[in-house]
């Protein structure tokens, strides 16, 4: 066939997809489990959704906390990306009340429910060793899929159909049963991992096939999809890491030309075309072809496409890392010593950027999945719930690929998720990493000539002059939002004819509610850790004094230029006098002391006022008062002066790490994480080391190492030791 329809097959979806660069996020926490009024840090990174590479194009994390049930928002705030990197932390209120919440990450080009982790708020841990673990008996009822590979069943040749079963508590069961033909048991089939399986079928026109399952689900029969008597069909023979392998059938006509592409995140890999017959092999290379989840599609001879399935190209391509501890078994407050080695596929040591944590194992929660593998590698490409996804990244797993191909086949007709219509409605869902703000005007006729405008931070270190656009309105780039965690605005023009009109990125993301489509990895694997295997000889918590002091009835902590304008309104606006005991003295003249907070005076509240002294008076014509300078709003004192305020990024804070050799501390500590590293990048021979010291806990300590390579391959490892007294 010419070479430049085979092109044009290629390029259908790489021009505009080319076009409309998409950020994927993936964010990970210190640990999975909190106690309230600690702070819960996080690192981010923005990759190329299609080329999987760290990417630059997006300077703004935000981010937000949500309770699950209770679908509110308990945080949100901004924090700057640099080189597709960033790290932060929150603040986890005593208010806030126990339960799951999400943490929800949103950048300029990547607006999805999908970048998001399931934390856990306690407000003391030692309850989670109270709670058992509870095995959920066997369902009652289940949902069987079958699904022919490729979408369809085709008469005459050998089908490959897979199955699978979930159970109605959402966890996967394993099933046995007998393949009918009619009232005919032609083969016996059982699942071989998580509820999944398949058979080979050969279908013949006018026959009916059932599958009947074996006690005890035995009550239904499942019927086969319909079979189509001619058409064109394939077969995945071998997928191996140089070269993949299809079987092509036809059935039902004389020669006909047919296309095959296979396709990684949109981007077209491999394109083959011949015309057939009846059946035939076709070996595609692998090379050149990028590692992960691919969509291998069947066209005929007009180009439309008959059949489809997903199957994981280069699975062994992936970051290798180790994580080895100094022993494995550490007395409080020792050293702990841990070196890193990253290498390639092949053993080669690479440079990669990654992020460790190291945290008591109570506060680990097995059923939380995700990592930078399974969020990158499936969360990302596949639709509905993935049960136990580690699994398929486990090298100790010797069924893994198997297992991986299962889960592929059973996810059905995908209906193009990479199409050029569904690039252009994603491209509606864009933010920006500047905040907006317009000076408006309050009367029809009102234009300010003055276009300079003055930013400053609280402490009014840090300033500098802009001007606005032809329409009032100014873009506070991230360079902007870099100057503190609140940017004050003024305008030098008429204060009472114009008003600032703020346009935060929030405003859209709160709009949509992307967190309420939220596709999480499905709890759950198959084997739960237990609280009563974890020691606890000696734990305690350390209680963080928030940051605003609270009353009753309002908050007294205000920063430092806002605690200005309140004086200077107070004072500057003040017509009240004092004299002596007297507040505003009747007598025309009398007093020119400012009046003082918090004292009693005597205040004239009958008629006549006396025009001179001396004069009488009596509880008739007077009254006490306890004097109290009038309360101003934060807003209400910007809009006095012509201001506004924005957030800017939140601040940045140390992780706490003692070093007990240089100094000894007699104080217990209590610190349950360890380890926070985010920022670690292997040298040249693939190795970092990093040292830190243990607390008064004794205990079972996790910890987690993960990143990606230069060329975009992921890798974790894991690590535990013990902490004894």
């Amino acid at each position: 066939m010419p070479k430049s329809r085979l092109d044009s097959l290629a390029r259908s979806l790489e021009t505009y997809s080319d076009s409309t660069a998409r950020t994927s996020l993936y964010i990970r926490t210190s640990k999975d489990t909190y106690e309230s009024m600690e702070d819960l840090w996080f690192k981010a990174y923005a990759v190329n959704a299609q080329h999987q590479l760290l990417s630059a194009i997006d300077q703004t994390l935000y981010v937000q906390l949500i309770h699950e049930k209770k679908d509110s928002i308990v945080w949100q705030e901004k924090y700057p990306i640099e080189e597709g990197i960033t790290n932060g932390h929150i603040y986890l209120d005593d208010l806030l009340p126990e339960g799951n919440y999400w943490l929800c990450a949103y950048s300029a080009h990547s607006l999805t429910a999908k970048t998001i982790r399931r934390i856990r708020i306690v407000k003391n841990v030692t309850e989670l060793l109270r709670k058992k673990t509870h095995t959920d008996s066997l369902p009652q009822k289940i949902q069987f899929s079958l699904l022919p590979e490729g979408g369809f069943l085709l008469s005459g040749v050998t089908n490959r159909v897979a199955f699978k079963a979930v159970g109605e508590n959402g966890q996967p069961c394993a099933v046995s049963g007998s393949l009918l033909d009619g009232n005919k048991i032609i083969a016996q089939f059982k699942s071989t991992h998580a509820g999944m399986g398949s058979f080979r079928l050969r279908p013949e026109s006018g026959s009916t096939y059932y599958v009947r399952l074996d006690a005890p689900f035995a009550d239904t029969l499942y019927p086969l999809p319909e079979i189509r008597k001619e058409g064109l069909s394939f077969r995945l023979l071998n997928n191996n890491e140089d070269s993949i392998t299809f079987r092509i059938y036809q059935q039902g006509a004389e020669k006909q030309l047919f296309y095959f592409r296979l396709q990684t995140r949109g981007i077209t890999q491999v394109m083959a075309s011949a015309e057939i017959k009846d059946s035939m092999d076709i070996k595609l290379p692998l090379q050149e072809v990028a590692s992960g989840i691919a969509e291998a599609t069947l066209f005929d001879h007009r180009a439309l496409p008959v059949a489809e399935r997903l199957l994981y190209v280069k699975q062994d391509n992936r970051l290798s890392i180790t994580a080895t501890l100094s022993q494995k078994s550490y007395g409080t407050k020792r050293k702990v010593s841990l070196q890193i080695h990253a290498a390639d596929e092949q053993g080669k040591p690479v440079i990669a950027q990654l992020g460790a944590t190291a945290y008591d194992r109570i506060y680990h929660r097995p059923a939380e999945p995700n990592d930078i593998q399974t969020h990158y590698l499936l969360f990302t490409q596949l639709k509905g719930h993935i049960y136990d996804p580690g699994y398929y990244f486990d090298t100790s797993h010797a069924d893994r690929k198997q297992a991986l191909d299962l889960l592929l086949l059973t996810q059905g007709w995908r209906s193009y998720s990479w199409s050029e219509e569904a690039l252009k409605r994603m491209d509606n869902l864009v933010l920006s990493d500047s905040t907006s703000i317009e000076l408006v005007a309050l009367k029809k006729k009102a234009r300010s000539s003055q276009q300079a405008v003055m930013l400053f931070d609280a402490e009014q270190q840090q300033s500098q002059m802009t001007t606005l656009d032809n329409k009032g309105s100014l873009q506070l780039s991230p360079e902007i939002l870099s100057l503190s965690g609140s940017i004050y605005i003024r305008h030098y023009g008429e204060k009472r004819d114009f008003e600032w009109k703020t346009f935060d990125p929030f405003e859209q993301i709160n709009k949509m509610k992307p967190w309420q489509k939220i596709n999480y990895p499905l709890e759950g694997s198959p084997k739960q850790a237990t609280t009563e295997d974890q020691p606890l000889l000696a734990r305690g918590s350390i209680k963080l004094k928030a940051v605003e002091i609270q009353g009753k009835k309002a908050t007294v902590f205000r920063d430092k230029y806002i605690g200005h304008l309140d004086s200077m309104a107070k004072y500057d606006g003040l017509t009240d006098r004092a004299h002596g005991s007297w507040l505003n003295c009747p007598v025309a003249g009398c007093g020119k002391e400012l009046p003082i907070e918090g004292k009693t005076y005597i205040t004239w509240s009958g008629p006549n006022p006396p025009a001179s002294h001396p004069f009488s008076f009596n509880s008739t014509n007077t009254k006490y008062v306890v004097y109290h300078y009038p309360q101003y709003t934060e807003e209400e004192l910007l809009k006095m002066n012509g201001q506004a305020r924005v957030k800017g990024f939140y601040p940045k804070k140390e992780f706490y790490q003692p070093d007990y050799e240089k100094e000894q501390d007699p104080l217990p500590d209590y610190r349950n994480t360890l380890l926070w590293a985010p920022n670690i990048i292997t040298d040249e021979n693939g190795n970092a080391t990093l040292e830190f010291f243990t607390s008064d806990i004794n205990s079972a300590f996790y910890g987690i190492v993960e990143g990606i390579s230069a060329n975009g391959i992921l890798g974790k490892a894991t690590f535990e030791f013990i902490v004894t007294k």
